[in-house]
This record gives C-alpha cells, structure tokens and sequence, in this order.
C-alpha cells in the first residue's frame, strides 16, 4: 500500500493509522535515536512525533514533498526543539549504522570509517559542526536521504545541501586522521 493510500485510509479510519507506525517506526526511531543517544528519550520523543504526525495528517500536501520526508521535517524539528529546551547535553553512544545506508556514500567515507571510528566519527559531527549541518549528516548518513529530499526537509537550497555535506565530511575526515 502507497503512504497516500495509508493516509487516505487512516484519515477515514484513525485505526490505520498503526499501519503507518508499523511501516516507519523502525526508521524514525533510528533516526531520533542517533541524534539523542538515549533510549527512554527516544522512546518518548516517538511517540509524541508520531502524535504530531497523527494530528496534522490532514494537513499533509504530496505536492509539496512527499510523506517521507514530510514526517522527518517534523521529526527532526521535534527532536531539535526538544534538545533546546532541555539544555541536553549529547552522551557518548555506540550506534548500529545499516550498512545499506553507507553503500552510496563509501567513497566518500572509505577512508575514515572503521568499525571502532563510527562512535569517534558521532562525537566529532557533535563537536565539530554546526546544528544545521548536524542536521543534514544526521539525515544523509544515518536515515539515507538523498540531498534533495533533505532540502525538502530542513527548506535549504539542494546546492547548500551538497556544499555542508563535503565541507562536513572534510572537517570531519580531517579530525579523525588527525587523532589517528
């Protein structure tokens, strides 16, 4: 079934809406816990995007981006104004990273990814950029958005997108050669 036939039904029966759960939960939860770094929090954070999702479903417009990417502009928004407000410090974290993810980007990170850097690599992204392109490379490499579907989501021009990404990967790539 297409997200816009999940939408439809859900909008006539609030009981589908657990189809649309069951069919991204997985990938959101990845994707906020990679940012957050804790579990409880992340579960909580879920949950109240989910709602946020639920709440504001008739509202989505597939003419403006698609359902994909219109539920991780409010993830994402979600989990940075939840991390603002409390002030959160970001904890040292192992993250499982699904390789397929990291299959189109292997070029660019053949260099520096080793099975005992990626947590070197999650903390240097924290340090070493800014919220914006934190932002990005969380959405790039840990939730496989294309750069086009992150301009849908964070409302920046596709060719600043490409631009954050390289100089990010380089800031990045130059900090953990250096450390080695």
């Amino acid at each position: 079934m297409t997200d816009i036939e999940l939408i439809n039904k859900t909008l006539k029966d609030k009981n589908a809406y657990s189809l649309i759960m069951d069919k991204y939960h997985n990938e959101i939860f990845s994707y906020v816990y990679n940012m957050t770094g804790n579990v409880e929090d992340t579960e909580d954070l879920l949950q109240e995007i989910f709602m946020k999702i639920y709440k504001n479903l008739n509202s989505f417009n597939s003419d403006k981006a698609s359902f994909r990417t219109w539920m991780y502009r409010i993830a994402t928004n979600h989990v940075f104004n939840f991390t603002k407000k409390a002030e959160m410090v970001y904890v040292n974290h192992s993250v499982e990273v699904n390789a397929e993810l990291l299959t189109d980007n292997t070029d660019l990170f053949s260099n520096i990814i080793k099975d005992d850097q990626l947590n070197e690599i999650i903390q240097q992204i924290k340090k070493l950029l800014k919220p914006k392109h934190q932002k990005i490379m969380y959405l790039h490499f840990f939730s496989g958005l294309s750069p086009k579907e992150i301009s849908n989501v964070l409302n920046i021009p596709d060719k600043t997108i490409y631009k954050a990404i390289k100089t990010s990967i380089e800031k990045i790539k130059k900090e953990v050669l250096q450390d080695d």
